[in-house]
């Protein structure tokens, strides 16, 4: 009796040992379908127009995978004889939801979702400037917005010190001075502007307010609640385009302030984060960078010295200007963040917070 006993158990020893030798899946297995990135981030980045290849550990597994992008389904494999797959890519640049699943017997067995990153196919040029002259500019003013209007320069300021310095103002271009200027009390956080017919736009930090007055009186015509944080403001002729400090800038209806669209901005290697202060000039958004305390920049290239030249029809960085010479020229080595184009010559007039000097610049084809 007892030898049988010890028979049964090593035949028992046995079966176990073939089974855990066997390559045959088991659920365990099946349960780590991943997508198999090199690295374990949960953001995966890949250019437009680009094949985003991946490996689907345990994929041969399963009777289907199934891959969306933007909550969408992309693409469908039926009996996987791989765990090897590809898809081409041909989404708007932008930063989508991705996720694979996995069935076995119309069952669903496991998922995997990540962040699809999608940049420019094309590195930015480097773009070279000729610096035409100087003009004095304030340097107690904490500039937030810079544009022309009709040959008329106007400015907005902030509020760091929250001792009620928000302004819209039309400035005096020999002296830097304003000729006029309306103000907001505290704790209003003024931030960009823009002019776009006969009003002017200002829009505020976190107090969630765009304020609209008459350009021609500086009257108080309405104003408007809008979601999130406001940085920069520019227009091109149909909507106001609004920064908040992310990748993305917002095209919102003039009458309403609604958004109606939104474009993200990319590198051939990131998304570009941090955007502040905007001008529009001929089909381009041209963006001042603000310090990435909160969302750091991913590609090392582009900091607080670049102006970024924007495609405003796909969000692609074409360009980038270095103005570290007029950041090391002005009195205030502080943050640069005033981009006015003056339609008349062709040519930027560039500040920054505090400065004392605003710099008239020729960009160079």
């Amino acid at each position: 009796m007892r030898n049988m006993v010890k028979f049964l158990s090593i035949g028992l020893f046995l079966v176990l040992l073939i089974l855990s030798c066997s390559d045959e899946p088991t659920v365990s297995d099946a349960q780590n379908i991943e997508f198999g990135f090199d690295t374990m981030s949960s953001y995966y980045s890949t250019q437009k127009g680009s094949t985003l290849e991946f490996n689907c550990k345990g994929a041969q597994s399963m009777d289907l995978i199934e891959l969306y992008i933007d909550e969408q389904k992309a693409e469908t494999w039926t009996n996987p004889s791989s765990d090897n797959f590809e898809t081409l890519i041909s989404l708007k640049l932008g930063i989508y939801p991705i996720e694979i699943r996995a069935y076995q017997n119309s069952k669903l067995i496991s998922a995997d979702a990540r962040r699809l990153i999608v940049n420019a196919s094309t590195a930015p040029k480097n773009i070279s400037f000729d610096l035409i002259s100087s003009h004095p500019h304030n340097p107690t003013n904490f500039t937030q917005g810079y544009e022309f209007s009709n040959g008329k320069l106007f400015e907005s300021t902030g509020n760091p010190n929250n001792d009620g310095s928000t302004k819209v103002a039309e400035i005096n271009q020999k002296t830097g001075i304003s000729i006029r200027e309306i103000s907001q009390p505290n704790p209003i956080f003024g931030e960009g502007i823009t002019i776009l017919g006969n009003k002017v736009y200002q829009i505020s930090w976190q107090n969630q307010k765009c304020f609209v007055y008459d350009v021609n009186t500086f009257e108080l015509d309405t104003s408007y609640i809008y979601h999130g944080e406001g940085w920069g403001l520019c227009n091109d002729g149909n909507y106001i385009i609004m920064s908040n400090g992310t990748h993305e800038l917002m095209y919102r209806d003039p009458d309403d302030f609604s958004v109606i669209k939104t474009l993200s901005v990319h590198t051939d290697r990131a998304a570009v984060t941090n955007l502040n202060e905007l001008e529009f000039c001929e089909g381009y958004i041209y963006a001042n960078i603000w310090t990435g305390e909160q969302r750091r920049q991913q590609d090392s290239r582009i900091d607080l010295s670049k102006i970024v030249q924007i495609d405003a029809s796909t969000g692609v960085v074409d360009g980038v200007i270095d103005i570290r010479e007029l950041i090391d020229k002005s009195f205030k080595k502080g943050v640069p963040n005033g981009i006015a184009y003056r339609k008349v010559n062709n040519r930027f007039w560039l500040t920054g917070k505090y400065w004392n000097e605003a710099y008239e610049i020729s960009i160079n084809p």
